[in-house]
Formats: C-alpha cells, structure tokens, sequence
C-alpha cells in the first residue's frame, strides 16, 4: 500500500510539473538581463538579474495575463500580460523603483520557444525621484 501511495503521488507531481509553463531565457535592454518566470496558472512571477556596465539590477514582477490571441494557429500562441514589480540597483549609485510592465510576444507550437517585445515604466524612489521607461526584448526557453 504505501509503495502504490507513492506512485500514485509521483505520478500527480509529475503530471502537475509538466502542466507548467515555467521559463528562463534572456532579455536585451540596455544591458543582458537573465530572466526566470514561475507560472502560476493564468499568472506569473518573474524575476531578473541584469548587467549594464558597473550595474547590477534585481527585478522581481507579478504579471497578469491580459489576453491570448489565436492569429497563427500553425506558428503559435500571441500573448499580451502586463505585471507590477520592484527594482533594485547598484553599482556607481544605489536606487529602488517600482516597475510596470507590458509584455507582447509569441510562444512557438513546435518549439518551447517565446520571442516577447516589453516596455518598462519606472518610478525611481531613491537618489533622484522620476520617471524612467524602458524596453527590451526576450528569447526564452519553456520546460
């Protein structure tokens, strides 16, 4: 009995990993970001560490999904999410700001690969209070 209690319990872990969308890939701002999202259903968690010069830059967002669009049935899946997060940067000057973000892209059918165009608002809090906006684009692995 409780060798096919652990089988049966296998078998759910591995079915409800597989059911996953989680992703890491690359992201091409300023600088390489490495980027890593946790799915969590509709939604997701997504976390950064980029590099530009002297600049290390931590970012974490919840992203929501906004809308799927089916307009290349036999290439992929389009997705539009938008999220809320935080950054934190140092390196030459220390500063945190409160992100958003907008995210359009492709998940490919045949490939577990997404090609996502996103732009970056940011309220910098720290040193000099603005407004900053940027945008990048990302290759990401599915699994």
């Amino acid at each position: 009995m409780k060798k096919f209690l652990v089988a049966v319990l296998a078998i759910f872990c591995v079915s409800a990993a597989s059911a996953q969308e989680n992703n890491v890939g690359i992201r091409f701002d300023r600088g390489i970001n490495i980027v890593g999202q946790y799915d969590l259903g509709s939604n997701n968690i997504e976390g950064r560490i980029g590099f530009h010069h002297n600049t290390v830059n931590l970012t974490g967002l919840y992203n929501w999904e906004i809308a799927q669009f089916d307009w290349t049935p036999g290439l992929g899946q389009w997705f539009f999410d938008a999220g809320v997060g935080a950054n934190v940067s140092a390196g030459g000057i220390f500063n945190l700001a409160v992100v958003g973000s907008a995210q359009f892209g492709i998940k490919f059918n045949n490939a577990p690969i997404s090609i996502t165009l996103d732009v970056q608002p940011a309220l910098n809090l720290t040193h000099v209070i603005d407004l900053g906006f940027g945008g990048g684009v990302s290759i990401a692995y599915h699994f």
